[in-house]
């Protein structure tokens, strides 16, 4: 067996067992073999669908990842996000830009970027979000190579968070983002890690319940990361960590080695939790990774 990403033979099993198959508490009724390339880290699965991408444009996605695929749903659970999002990318880097949003959904996050970008383009392989964003008024395409003959080399910015771990081929999906950049573009590509102090401390559980998900074809490592931006051809590339959950979340997962168990506020103080969070990025210990590429 070679690593998908970079070819290596250095590769080691790491997991052999139930792995979360969709949302919360919804486990595969079979094992699942986990590998990690001991050279760029990446962790990967071979459970990947032969129709992945007919998988993605229905509404079978969304049913099994989060319960539903109607617009209110989505907004309840993903507005709150934006202001991450904000964290991650800033906000004067949009304004009188060309802006592509790769994995937008409904596209909670490019509401609030269409007053201020000269122009959008929605890139959703859902045909009912793609449907919704029509309505908006948003220019929409199914994948980013159906938007390279209208887009190629005319995009000020692309965004895409939490969507890489989901693809097929991650170099092609980071390849195609560069075709669409202007040069001297910015893409922002944010996935989740492998969460280095979770696995430290809850093991097992925490990768059964949580991490490694029949959803997730990848778990990609900083180094993973730069090495498929580098093959894409990027050469400006650099990498950040931000911790989404507080420590309230892993004090949680301690006490009831269950998810959505997080202390309750109070016990906890902002500052606390704060510092908490600047640690785990600072020491790359962090949940979320993303990688900033420039053409």
């Amino acid at each position: 067996m070679k690593c998908k990403l970079c070819s290596s033979e250095n590769i080691k099993l790491i997991y052999n067992g139930k792995i979360r198959n969709g949302g919360l508490g919804q486990y595969t009724n079979r094992n699942v073999a986990m590998y990690q390339c001991l050279d760029c880290s990446v962790i990967w699965h071979e459970e990947i669908l032969e129709n992945l991408s007919q998988y993605y444009e229905s509404k079978d996605y969304r049913q099994s990842l989060e319960g539903d695929s109607d617009e209110e749903g989505f907004y309840r659970r993903h507005d709150k996000e934006t202001l991450d999002k904000f964290l991650y990318t800033g906000t004067t880097i949009f304004r009188r830009k060309t802006v592509a949003d790769i994995g937008c959904g409904c596209g909670a996050f490019l509401d609030f970027l269409k007053g201020v970008a000269s122009s959008v383009i929605a890139v959703e392989p859902s045909e009912t979000y793609r449907r919704i964003m029509d309505n908006k008024g948003f220019t929409t395409y199914p994948y980013t190579s159906a938007a390279l003959p209208d887009w190629a080399g005319r995009i000020d910015v692309a965004t895409s968070f939490d969507v890489i771990e989901h693809v097929a081929d991650p170099l092609a999906f980071m390849g195609d983002i560069h075709k669409l950049l202007a040069q001297g573009g910015t893409a922002i590509i944010g996935t989740p890690t492998e969460t280095p102090v979770m696995r430290q401390a809850l093991g097992e559980i925490y990768e059964r319940k949580l991490l490694f998900s029949t959803q997730h074809l990848w778990i990609f490592s900083e180094k993973s990361l730069w090495q498929t931006a580098k093959k894409a051809g990027f050469e400006k590339i650099e990498v950040t960590y931000y911790q989404r959950y507080g420590l309230g979340n892993l004090l949680g997962w301690l006490r009831d080695k269950e998810p959505n168990c997080e202390i309750g506020e109070g016990f906890i103080t902002p500052t606390l939790d704060a510092v908490w969070k600047s640690q785990c990025g600072e020491q790359g210990l962090a949940d979320y990774i993303v990688v900033y590429l420039t053409k």
